[in-house]
């Protein structure tokens, strides 16, 4: 089992990081806005420092699929241990499996976010997904 720490506030992630309970840190653009300052991309390579060599979720701004994986390739460049977020399915209803495969086919490592059921963890998986993330909260809200 991994843990991941859900924010972009570098004293709470050194002080679970202390606590040597902490694989990595998972983030997303409100997030590192909010904790970060309005640079998101210094906030995540602070990140990835002070982590490294765990990983750290960053999500791509887009909804559309060419523009995730153009978006993707840019975040995986500001650190060796980036992993991007792709959404499971983007605002449209379209599944982002092919965004996963291409990004994987190019060594991205990818945390297929935003997964709302077994099946859509397993097709995750499947495409090639580092990690695949299930939001419990949003399982347990639709019953």
């Amino acid at each position: 089992m991994e843990i991941f720490i859900d924010t972009a506030n570098l004293e709470e992630i050194y002080r679970w990081l202390e606590y040597g309970v902490v694989d990595g840190v998972t983030t997303n653009p409100s997030i590192l806005l909010k904790d970060g300052g309005h640079d998101m991309e210094t906030r995540a390579r602070e990140i990835a420092e002070l982590v490294f060599p765990c990983p750290v979720s960053v999500e791509v701004t887009t909804n559309e699929q060419r523009e995730m994986v153009e978006q993707a390739r840019e975040l995986a460049s500001w650190a060796p241990n980036i992993v991007v977020k792709i959404p499971v399915v983007n605002e449209y209803g379209e599944p982002s499996l092919g965004v996963v495969r291409t990004l994987v086919q190019e060594g991205i490592k990818v945390n297929m976010t935003a997964c709302l059921s077994f099946g859509q963890v397993m097709l995750g998986a499947k495409a090639g997904a580092t990690y695949v993330s299930i939001f419990g909260g949003r399982v347990a809200d639709e019953g």
